[in-house]
């Protein structure tokens, strides 16, 4: 057992063993994106609501009345 670990521990930490980990890390990862990727239908465009009816035009006075507070200040 004492001659097993120190083999056990040169074996993980061997480059060789370290890059073939994280290259089986990544191609797993993107094969469950794959296996999970679901495309997303096409929203529905939405349609513009119809511009709302004038509103009724107000009895105009004979002066505005920012023109009635010019005379009023003279």
């Amino acid at each position: 057992m004492k001659e097993l670990i120190p083999v056990i521990i040169g074996v993980l930490k061997d480059w060789r063993v370290i890059t073939t980990v994280i290259a089986m890390l990544l191609v797993i990862e993107f094969a469950k994106f794959v296996a999970n990727y679901k495309k997303r239908s096409p929203r529905p465009k939405v349609k513009k609501a119809p511009a709302p009816a004038p509103a009724p035009a107000e009895k105009k006075e004979d002066k505005p009345a920012e023109e009635a507070k010019e005379e009023a200040a003279e």
